[in-house]
């Protein structure tokens, strides 16, 4: 038998050692530097939302943007609440902005010197619960309390207000937003033609959050659209516009305007479908639907599956994502002829799925059902939103300041009743996109709701049972089981 000397034992475990170290050394030195987190949370409260992430990469290194939150754990309110989603957002964003972003947290009660100073550099009257944005000699301030909507219900039974949804994100993009473009942008909806007053304030709220001035636009007595106008949105009209306003709007158009056109298919508009069919838009006089099959019948189903494409900017962003057209919804065809005749460059936004097709005989109780016409319904591929743009270039990356008109061939998708938020996220897109923040579009940042379960007593006691009794009795039949097999 071989004796291996004890100064060589000596020296291989040595070695082994430092080759353990070196390996436990490396393999930390790479985790740190590359790695994935992910938030398997069900609300998905700890993971920013592209928007966000593209945001603050709007933001310099040597320039970077600087975000003081003042607040003290001591003092009381409704703020109190949230401070720990506060923070927990503000981590996020410190996370994935890098060295773009600063931040700073300041305990009012504590620091007073710091205070004072941010007092005289702001001009605070309040001292508390604000969190201070500062990016290029621009500063602005946003109020804890402004983060999330709460119930106040209770405040009158002397008890803390309910937290009803959190919408830290949101405002803090906002901010962002208005620190990247200092400028609000006026967006009009036009009004007198029974387009809603109420029930599209989701949408309205939407674009405020993006830092967009959103007022309403009567042209009965105005023969120009405003200068400060930097879209237009028309939101199903119930009633066709009049000869001077058609005038109005398609002059503008084609003098750089921007519209969005949200048609309602029930109504009878052709003056506005003119002025859509000039930029080589054209509105179907159809119903995109497709039928299913029931046990003892064939179904119609109206609600349709649009796909968002990747054909301009902002829709690449929204790739793959679908949004539900509840209601009636018709088609649109792309005028190519004119497209090249007058330098349009027409883009298909979403189709519907594959199964739908444009139903030219959309009366209802049509003799015979309904069925796919070749050569007179409109078939696939299906474009219910397209874009338009006159004099613009192919590559829509390139700003350059052309019309720009996009439409969709339904309006129910935006109202608060039916929007889904793929449906706010391309119609908060596409005005971005219209006022020239195309770069700056993506999924936004949603807000997130708190629920009660409200459980009766019998589930309750259910509840109990199943977690005092049976789950301990299985565990105590499982180790009875194990020693009697051992046993035996």
């Amino acid at each position: 038998m071989i004796q291996i000397p004890r100064g060589g034992i000596r020296l291989g475990i040595a070695l082994q050692s430092v080759a353990m170290l070196v390996l436990f050394v490396a393999a930390n030195v790479l985790s740190f530097e590359n790695y994935w987190r992910g938030d398997f949370s069900r609300s998905q409260k700890f993971a920013l939302s592209a928007q966000t992430r593209r945001i603050l990469r709007e933001f310099s290194e040597a320039k970077p943007l600087n975000i003081t939150i003042i607040s003290s754990p001591t003092m009381f309110g409704p703020a109190a609440q949230i401070l720990g989603d506060v923070q927990g957002l503000l981590a996020e964003i410190q996370f994935s902005g890098r060295e773009r972003v600063v931040i700073e947290s300041v305990d009012p009660t504590r620091n007073l010197t710091r205070m004072r100073e941010l007092q005289g550099k702001f001009k605070l009257a309040n001292a508390d619960n604000l969190i201070v944005l500062e990016y290029g000699g621009c500063s602005r301030t946003l109020n804890i309390a402004r983060m999330a909507d709460f119930d106040m219900g209770p405040v009158a039974q002397g008890e803390p207000p309910r937290l009803l949804a959190f919408r830290g994100e949101q405002a803090l993009v906002g901010e962002m937003i208005a620190l990247v473009n200092p400028d609000a942008r006026a967006v009009y909806f036009l009004q007198g033609h029974g387009e809603p007053t109420e029930g599209i304030a989701l949408f309205a709220d939407s674009l405020r959050m993006q830092n967009a001035r959103v007022e309403g636009l009567s042209l009965a007595s105005s023969d120009a659209i405003p200068a400060d106008a930097a879209a237009l949105v028309v939101v199903s009209p119930k009633f066709d516009i009049e000869v001077r306003e058609a005038a109005v709007i398609g002059a503008w158009l084609r003098q750089r305007g921007r519209l969005l056109v949200l048609l309602d298919p029930d109504a009878k508009t052709p003056r506005l479908s003119e002025v859509l069919a000039a930029s080589g838009i054209v509105p179907r006089d159809d119903r995109v639907l497709r039928t299913v099959r029931l046990p003892l019948a064939t179904g119609i189903l109206r609600d349709v599956t649009g796909g968002i494409l990747p054909t301009t900017e902002f829709t690449r962003r929204l790739a793959g994502t679908t949004v539900l057209f509840p209601g009636a919804t018709q088609s649109l065809a792309l005028d190519t002829a004119l497209a090249k005749k007058e330098t349009l460059q027409l883009r298909p936004l979403i189709e519907a799925a594959e199964e739908f097709w444009g139903e030219r005989d959309y009366a209802p109780n049509r003799p015979g059902g309904v069925r796919y016409d070749d050569g007179k319904d409109a078939g696939q591929p299906l474009p219910i939103a397209a874009q338009s743009d006159r004099g613009g270039v192919e590559d829509d990356r390139v700003e350059v300041q052309t019309s720009k008109l996009i439409v969709v061939g339904s309006a129910q998708f935006a109202y608060d009743a039916s929007a889904t938020p793929q449906g706010i996220d391309f119609l908060v897109a596409a005005v971005n996109s219209l006022i020239d923040r195309g770069r700056l579009t993506g999924v936004a940042a949603k807000s997130v709701a708190h629920f009660a379960l409200n459980l009766t007593d019998a589930q309750l006691g259910r509840i109990a049972l199943f977690s005092m009794v049976l789950l301990p009795g299985l565990s105590a039949l499982a180790g009875i089981v194990v020693w009697w097999a051992r046993r035996s």
